[in-house]
């Protein structure tokens, strides 16, 4: 294991357990901690890039705090915990594919701009110029 790997299981460990402990104390921030850990583990064990992996599931956390907070800020204290844990898993679940999709694109656009420097050939632009000498 790469000393990113380790580095990157313990900053979403530590955001898992913060996210825990800011929605229902100790017994949360254990138990996101130690799922954070294990999904991070497994991600990297697939060969996802470490800066990828702690991007999306911090983000994943932050998303889920989000729509827990809302849901707990509309609804009158302790009334409505069920609701308060929907809304923080579906908002969860957005984030996930938000984020993930953003940082797989971005990757890619990484990739194909290394291939290119590296086959020698020049970074590609935006795509919608117009070569100087075509006159159209």
């Amino acid at each position: 294991m790469r000393t990113s790997d380790i580095l990157t299981i313990i900053t979403t460990v530590l955001f898992g357990a913060i996210t825990g402990w800011l929605v229902d104390g100790v017994a949360w921030a254990v138990v996101f901690g130690v799922v954070s850990g294990i999904i991070a583990f497994f991600a990297l064990r697939a060969n996802i890039r470490p800066g990828i992996v702690a991007t999306v599931l911090v983000a994943t956390m932050a998303g889920g705090l989000i729509g827990a907070s809302i849901v707990e800020a509309i609804c009158l204290p302790s009334a409505c915990p069920a609701i308060e844990a929907a809304g923080g898993a579906i908002s969860a679940v957005l984030s996930f594919i938000g984020v993930g999709i953003v940082a797989a694109l971005v990757a890619r656009s990484f990739d194909e701009h290394d291939e290119r420097t590296a086959a020698g050939l020049p970074p590609t632009g935006v795509g919608c110029e117009v070569p100087e000498d075509d006159e159209r």
